[in-house]
């Protein structure tokens, strides 16, 4: 994974961003000039992370001037922190500029940033984890009451994401976007991978290591044993230290090996190399809500060139083609996951057919230079 929510201390990295001059035509309009981003962590790893990585090279792209802030514990001590870089840097620079809160979060603090004189509108970010944890905290009646205001754009990750929202406000959708040299790293190698039959079938899952259970790794390797097919082989690879759980059950499984800490080109040969990409994520509401909220490890695969099997729930019904580049199981069962496996794999012109399909429909839906003109028209 082109290596979700940490809360805390600010982080003010560098000194705002600039890039070269560049005319943009392809949005007709004018995006901001400034933009403060306001982040809830860094090198946490997870998709918020990976989603801010995409937005700041279409800042890059479009001549956007940007200056990006972070949060790194949770807790009111460290939003009064974030507050008061925030209100520093806006001082700082005379220009307008427009607030990117990337989590709900952050849009308290970015209400009380647009008394500046400078600030121009503010852009909320929502992701997946918006849409479960619906409890009743002053916190979320604040946040909710926050997005309804004038000057607030809502912009959600995916269109469940904008659905969920939707009883209390409207939001545009702006997809995730891969960086371009990760895009084309995936392309070049999947151009150059031969995926060897005689070795058996190669099932791949990636995700951030420490949320294994969440992410369904048990469920899945439930379902690969009950598979009951000789030759499989189940791959793991992800970020960050792997917990002592997730090394024994890897170590339970002959045909279960875990990979970590993979080079891009190395991960990029994984992905490739696979026959098919499983994300088996756990939908969870209440205190420690948890979702999938698009899933950009998804678009990852089948650029790629390799059918994915999505979370039954949430926002990845955004990120690829039900029966033409992968399928959804029924349920968050083993057994659900099992009988889609069961279906994709019974059927390998099925299975090379729809891992085509994918590389076409990924590279063309989610080319990053088209990317820049969404975040113009959706975010600035």
């Amino acid at each position: 994974m082109h290596n979700d929510l940490a809360g805390g201390p600010v982080a003010p990295q560098g000194e705002p961003h600039s890039a070269p001059e560049r005319n943009f035509t392809e949005s007709g309009c004018q995006p901001a000039g400034r933009v403060l981003l306001m982040a809830p962590s860094r090198g946490q790893g997870g998709g918020i992370e990976r989603y801010l990585t995409g937005l700041e090279g279409a800042f890059t792209s479009l001549n956007v001037s940007y200056q990006r802030l972070d949060l790194s514990r949770a807790g009111v001590p460290a939003h009064g922190r974030l507050l008061a870089a925030a209100s520093a840097a806006l001082r700082a620079g005379p220009q307008p500029a427009r607030l990117v809160a990337a989590h709900r979060s952050l849009l308290p603090v970015a209400v009380l940033l647009a008394r500046e004189t400078t600030v121009h509108g503010i852009s909320v970010l929502c992701h997946g984890s918006d849409a479960w944890d619906a409890r009743l905290r002053p916190r979320r009646v604040f946040e909710r009451h926050f997005m309804r205001r004038p000057g607030v754009r809502v912009v959600a990750v995916s269109s469940f994401t904008a659905g969920a929202l939707a009883s209390g406000c409207h939001a545009t959708v702006l997809p995730p976007s891969l960086p371009p040299e990760w895009f084309h790293t995936l392309v070049r190698v999947a151009g150059g991978a031969l995926r060897d039959r005689a070795v058996g079938t190669r099932i791949l899952t990636v995700f951030r290591l420490a949320a294994w259970r969440d992410k369904g790794l048990p469920e899945l390797v439930q379902a690969v044993t009950a598979l009951r097919q000789p030759g499989i082989h189940l791959t793991v690879c992800g970020s960050g230290s792997p917990p002592t759980g997730l090394r024994r059950l890897v170590a339970e499984h002959r045909w279960c090996e875990l990979r970590t800490g993979l080079s891009d080109a190395a991960l990029a040969h994984e992905f490739a190399t696979a026959d098919v990409f499983v994300l088996a994520t756990r939908t969870r509401p209440g205190r420690r809500a948890h979702g999938e909220g698009f899933g950009m490890v998804l678009l990852e695969a089948q650029v790629a060139g390799i059918p994915v099997i999505a979370p039954a729930y949430g926002g990845s019904h955004d990120a690829y083609v039900e029966g033409v580049t992968g399928v959804a199981p029924a349920g968050e069962s083993a057994q659900a996951l099992t009988q889609a496996l069961r279906y994709l794999l019974r059927d390998r012109d099925r299975l090379a057919w729809m891992g085509r399909r994918a590389a076409g429909w990924a590279r063309e839906t989610f080319d990053p230079g088209r990317y820049p003109g969404l975040v113009a028209r959706k975010l600035l």
